[in-house]
């Protein structure tokens, strides 16, 4: 496990962290938050999430990620690397036990599609099935399930569906796979007829007669 900590003037607070989700803008080399769940004391965590209510610029905050030393544990690795928040977060708590509380931070773009985005986090590594979920809930573009994969592979081949990093630090989530869509209808109709054109998705009479 990781600690994730920020600092306040001469204050800082660690909580402890299994997950990681970032965007990595590589003109910047920034990761830029986009989920996180963590747990520890309540009020470690109640600051953590304050860091989200403050009206100030995504570049006045950032948070450290590095080693969570065992009681005693000497000689670890000491370095650390830095995300940035971007963008507006939700957050939400719930108390384990007398000690512990569990906090989970999620860009927006995770809970419901902005404008032209929408991360999309495959818990089980099947990915394609939950862009066909993903794009059948929010987007008005007509998709066949049998489409997917021709879609899934123009997407990422044109870098309109961009894989998240992911950073699990306990081997708990090793099968999560994420990635952001970048798109709207314009672009997903535009594969899908050029698809049916190309003759690389076919239109069966049934599904003729019922797009009719």
């Amino acid at each position: 496990m990781k600690h994730m900590s920020f600092q306040h003037k001469d204050i800082i607070v660690r909580v402890h962290t299994p997950l990681v989700v970032t965007r990595f803008v590589e003109k910047g080399q920034t990761h830029e938050l986009v989920y996180a769940n963590f747990i520890d004391i309540d009020s470690r965590v109640q600051a953590v999430f304050a860091q989200f209510h403050h009206s100030r610029k995504a570049s006045d905050v950032s948070f450290s990620i590095s080693h969570a030393p065992r009681i005693g544990e000497t000689g670890y690795d000491k370095s650390y690397w830095s995300i940035k928040p971007n963008g507006k977060y939700k957050h939400q708590s719930q108390r384990e036990n007398e000690t512990f509380v569990t906090g989970l931070v999620a860009s927006e773009c995770v809970l419901e599609r902005q404008k032209d985005s929408f991360a999309i986090f495959a818990w089980d590594g099947n990915i394609q099935q939950k862009l066909f979920w993903a794009i059948e809930a929010y987007y008005e573009t007509p998709l066949l399930e049998e489409w997917t994969s021709y879609l899934f592979n123009q997407l990422v081949r044109d870098k309109w569906l961009v894989p998240l990093v992911v950073h699990d630090f306990t081997g708990e989530y090793r099968d999560l796979v994420a990635y952001e869509l970048l798109v709207g209808e314009d672009v997903l109709d535009g594969y899908i007829s050029s698809g049916i054109r190309s003759g690389r998705i076919l239109l069966t009479e049934d599904d003729e007669k019922e797009a009719i």
